[in-house]
């Protein structure tokens, strides 16, 4: 590590210390529990990342980035900051690697994300310049509950790096009109694909 990266460690755990938060590292923060306190401590950082820990992109801050999103990643940050802070790191103007942008859109998902966020979400799902890392954030639309969540999710079944995110999403809506974009999965390589499809159209009614 850097002496920038030590010094924005340091604070970053003083930080999460003074909100009563009792990891030892940066790194064991996921593994334990989180208060309300400590979600606005750690989405604040995760926000402002690139201000508060400045300088080239490391592994030190890489990793930290990737520890904040798995801790925000649970039930406790629903309907809270976690949720706006997680979305910021879909922002392209980040410099930030596919694995870790990918830990945000996991911890969107598992949390979940409420559906008032869909049209910033829709956005990202779309977006295919995110690549994979957007893959859990496609599979979220079908945890939304949203009325254009399918026709989101159908737009992504050309797209081979999530189109079983896609199909996942959909056989959980239950989408109804989706059977010609869908049938053609009944023959995919994927087995997870094939079985998908079958999901999805034992319910499509159309």
């Amino acid at each position: 590590m850097t002496p920038t990266d030590d010094a924005a460690a340091a604070r970053l755990l003083a930080d999460y210390h003074q909100a009563r938060g009792y990891a030892d590292t940066i790194l064991d923060i996921p593994n334990r529990s989180i208060t309300p306190e400590l979600i606005i401590v750690l989405s604040e950082w995760l926000t402002e990342l690139e201000t508060r820990w400045p300088g080239e992109k490391t592994r030190a801050r890489d990793l930290a980035r990737l520890s904040l999103c798995r801790a925000l990643g649970t039930k406790e940050s629903r309907k809270s900051v976690a949720i706006p802070a997680l979305i910021s790191q879909f922002d392209h103007a980040k410099n930030i690697n596919v694995h870790t942008r990918s830990a945000a859109g996991i911890a969107l998902y598992d949390i979940p994300a409420g559906k008032e966020y869909f049209d910033q979400l829709a956005a990202i799902a779309a977006d295919r310049e995110f690549g994979k890392s957007r893959a859990m954030v496609v599979t979220w639309l079908g945890k939304s509950r949203h009325p254009d969540a399918a026709a989101v999710a159908v737009a992504q079944l050309d797209d081979e790096t999530v189109q079983g995110n896609a199909l996942d999403a959909l056989s959980k809506m239950r989408a109804q009109g989706v059977r010609e974009q869908v049938e053609p999965f009944l023959k995919a390589k994927q087995s997870w694909h094939r079985r998908l499809a079958e999901r999805i159209l034992r319910y499509d009614q159309s």
